[in-house]
């Protein structure tokens, strides 16, 4: 019963985090692969929607007004296959980061927009209701999964796991008895065990040489086993 408990909570601990990386990271891509999707039909409405939080000088508006749906779209695609997964992870907390910021910043000075997250956004009109608040804990929560993802990012169905697999099987024991040890000791404890035979051979040489002969080829046999 108790083998079996250890088991259960071993294989909890070698899994569970990696389910986790796995639904982080995967939800994250799809996040932004949505995102990316809604945007780049309309690369006008994407315009108005970086010029509506009026931090950007004009020259740099349109550029990357053009690029953002694209890098989201990329991002997105990454995160979801498990290429670079923690690199796209620290680019998704980053992007989240400035998101935040802008949206905090356009609430600061009173402007009535809409963030255009997962649209094109822009300015409201006066009836319209802002929600600075919801986007901000969205991107908030959305956030800390980017940096949670990229403090454990080793999930499963990753490509990084076949780029990374080793070329070379780990030993197992057989393999790791035939190089060191033939019966699960190490090549320590096989030194020991000749240096102790060969010690008690010294003490009974001159008692029994016969007796000492014999031992001899015991401890010889022990120092062999390396």
């Amino acid at each position: 019963m108790i083998s079996e408990t250890a088991s259960v909570r071993g294989w909890t601990a070698r899994v569970l985090p990696r389910l986790t990386s796995t639904v982080l990271r995967v939800g994250l891509g799809l996040v932004w692969l949505v995102a990316g999707a809604l945007k780049i039909d309309d690369p006008d409405g994407m315009v108005r929607s970086v010029r509506a939080f009026r931090i950007l000088p004009e020259s740099l508006v349109d550029p990357v007004a053009y690029a953002v749906p694209f890098i989201e779209i990329a991002l997105g695609v990454l995160l979801i296959v498990g290429l670079a997964v923690r690199l796209g992870a620290i680019v998704s907390g980053l992007l989240f980061a400035v998101y935040t910021a802008a949206i905090i910043s356009a609430a600061a000075r009173g402007l009535r927009i809409d963030c255009g997250c997962f649209s094109t956004g822009g300015d409201l009109t006066a009836e319209a209701p802002t929600h600075y608040t919801q986007e901000i804990v969205r991107d908030s929560a959305l956030l800390i999964a980017s940096a949670l993802l990229a403090r454990w990012p080793t999930g499963f169905l990753a490509v990084d796991q076949l780029l990374t697999r080793p070329t070379h099987p780990s030993l197992d024991d057989d393999e790791d008895d035939y190089l060191g040890s033939t019966d699960g000791t190490t090549v320590e404890e096989d030194d020991a065990a000749a240096g102790t035979a060969q010690t008690g051979l010294a003490a009974a040489a001159g008692a029994d040489p016969d007796r000492a002969g014999s031992g001899t080829t015991r401890a010889g046999t022990v120092s062999k086993r390396r």
